[in-house]
């Protein structure tokens, strides 16, 4: 199944002195705010509702490696070093990832990066205890990915430590194709930020992989992180400022989840002001785990998370409804136990409809099927031949209906597989 977790990326900074007009600062953590986020993990739900991955990406290596040409952990963040913060996530039931780059120097803090120093960073990150390990791509120098990432991949392999390999080029040699035999994720697009143009590039950038390479257990296709209800809270990502609505995140975590893309979740969760702070450290004792109420019934919805969270290929794009351009597009999942995940999903600007026939889900037109609404939580009835069994779905511009449809018994006689 695809990891289910959260990262750092936006998610650790204290707040400025002017914070009332300033976001968090960008690109931080230390071993204080890491401690306290492990434990805000549980607090908020996301260990309750199957979270389980705890990622920390650029933000914690030392500007140098140590005398011995070995990567460090930031000597003024983490004066104990990261072996002891693996640890406690291990105690606390979670994996622990961190964040390298294949080329010279990683992409936001200029740390060092991972090239030519392959064994090296792998022996670190094995020792620590580490269980997924994210590489980027930049200061590359055009090398080949190719080569590049098996290199990582082989001297990882080399510790004998079973090590989740997520592959970071933005999806630019087409890693779907390569990447099974070298990782278990690779990022299929460009980096996600939370502004609806970016959300709507990056599905677009995702559907076009050919259902052929949309993923199996251990070889998932990653979308980049979801920004899923970011506001004034977060850092910027890319300089960007989030913006978008509550529909529009819906539609961000129903895609993501479709498409089995990993759902690596980079939001605060700890609530410290700027007095809980000092020396621009946090105080853990007196922040207060958090997240806001839209958070809590996005990421905790735990019948979305169920679809994500299947071991079979990813959804597919059946159809668009109608020949207007971003017209109403339908996408079906298959799902391990008979069932069927359909996604209506609108990247228009104006309401539009949605419908689905059952021939296109693999479904004789005689096949009825139980429906059940995965964002309103409740069973909308029993349709036969199609979905909706007449008339059309309402669709809002920049959203997304996500339903579990599930045939009955007494027609499964009728069922015929594509």
């Amino acid at each position: 199944m695809p990891p289910l977790g959260w990262s750092s990326w936006v998610a650790l900074g204290p707040e400025e002195a002017s914070a009332a007009a300033q976001p968090p600062e960008f690109d931080f953590c230390d071993e204080s705010s890491v401690k306290a986020s492990i434990d805000a993990f549980h607090e908020v739900g996301l260990y309750e509702a199957g979270y389980r991955h705890f990622h920390l990406d650029d933000c914690w290596a030392d500007r140098s490696r140590n005398a011995s040409g070995f990567l460090q952990a930031d000597r003024g963040h983490f004066p104990r070093g990261m072996k002891e913060l693996v640890q406690y996530a291990h105690s606390r039931g979670l994996t622990y990832g961190l964040y390298t780059c294949g080329g010279t120097w990683t992409c936001v803090g200029k740390r060092p990066g991972s090239r030519d120093h392959w064994d090296k960073d792998a022996a670190t990150f094995a020792e620590w205890g580490v269980d997924v390990v994210k590489m980027d791509w930049c200061n590359h120098d055009d090398m080949d990915p190719v080569v590049a990432y098996r290199n990582m991949s082989d001297a990882l392999n080399r510790t004998g430590r079973h090590i989740h390999l997520n592959m970071c080029e933005w999806g630019q040699k087409e890693p779907w194709r390569w990447g099974p035999s070298i990782a278990q994720s690779w990022r299929a697009t460009q980096d996600h930020v939370a502004s609806w143009d970016s959300t709507k590039d990056i599905i677009a950038q995702r559907t076009a992989i050919p259902a052929r390479h949309g993923g199996a257990p251990f070889a998932w296709n990653d979308m980049d992180m979801l920004q899923t209800g970011n506001y004034r809270q977060a850092a910027r990502s890319n300089g960007v400022a989030a913006d978008m609505s509550a529909a529009e995140y819906k539609s961000e975590f129903s895609m993501w989840a479709i498409l089995a893309s990993p759902l690596v979740v980079t939001t605060p969760i700890l609530n410290c002001s700027s007095t809980d702070q000092i020396n621009g450290n946090f105080t853990p004792s007196s922040c207060r785990p958090s997240i806001t109420p839209l958070q809590k019934e996005i990421l905790l919805n735990t019948e979305v998370l169920a679809i994500n969270q299947d071991v079979t290929p990813a959804g597919r794009l059946l159809h668009s409804a109608g020949q207007r351009e971003n017209s109403t597009m339908v996408y079906a999942r298959n799902l391990s136990d008979g069932s069927v995940a359909v996604a209506f999903y609108n990247p228009g600007d104006s309401a539009s409809p949605g419908a689905v026939p059952f021939p296109e889900l693999g479904w004789a037109s005689g096949v009825a099927a139980s429906v059940r609404d995965l964002w309103l939580r409740e069973d909308v009835g029993v349709d036969t031949g199609r979905f909706p069994e007449t008339g059309f779905l309402h669709v809002q511009a920049h959203g997304t209906l996500l339903f579990r449809l599930t045939p009955k018994k007494a027609s499964l006689d009728s069922v015929y597989v594509i």
